[in-house]
């Protein structure tokens, strides 16, 4: 009987916060109103999507972006092999920022100091297929969110900066082992320059 209410699923622990350089003090909501969580269309046996949760996390981060609205929002190019090798990876269950990940996110953020063109970056939050979607989707987006704080507070404008949430709907490995899963728990950076 334990080993059964063992196989039936867990209620998910609250993620672990992202150590974020520079931050301090108690944690506080994260803003996301540039957070945009894209929903896939449900399939057979899904249920509705729900939008995800804020994350509770450093410092918020001020969200005017009247500067860089028409970039986002406008005609614009996506460069997806541009941080292609920057991908980061995460636990299971997890939106910490492991300690092996954060000279990627250096590199990211390096390029955005060196570069004040006009240009932004989609933060793409995903999950492995494990979790119903309502948690994939939130858990994406705090992937998400605690890649662009920890941008921000390594320089980079958070006005630059906007976030996606795909829970598991854009797995980068088809699989159902641990070897896929590991491949999926990412997010990744895409250059956005003006058309």
């Amino acid at each position: 009987m334990a080993l059964a209410a063992g196989m039936t699923g867990c209620k998910h622990p609250a993620a672990p916060v992202t150590n974020i350089p520079g931050g301090g003090g108690p944690p506080a909501p994260a803003p996301t109103a540039q957070t945009t969580t894209r929903t896939p269309t449900p399939g057979p046996g899904t249920g509705e999507t729900v939008p995800a949760q804020p994350l509770p996390t450093g410092q918020p981060i001020p969200l005017d972006n009247k500067e860089y609205t028409p970039l986002f929002e406008g005609p614009h190019n996506e460069d997806r092999e541009k941080f292609k090798a920057d991908t980061i990876y995460f636990d299971f269950d997890s939106s910490a920022v492991k300690a092996g990940e954060e000279a990627k996110l250096q590199e990211v953020a390096n390029y955005f100091k060196d570069n004040p063109r006009m240009e932004g970056l989609i933060i793409e939050g995903n999950c492995d297929e494990r979790g119903t979607e309502k948690y994939n989707l939130s858990l994406g987006e705090r992937r998400a969110l605690a890649a662009r704080e920890y941008l921000a507070n390594l320089g980079v404008k958070p006005e630059r900066l906007k976030t996606v949430t795909y829970g598991a709907a854009r797995p980068a490995d088809p699989g159902h082992d641990e070897a896929a899963w590991k491949k999926n728990r990412r997010d990744e950076f895409i250059l956005v320059t003006p058309k």
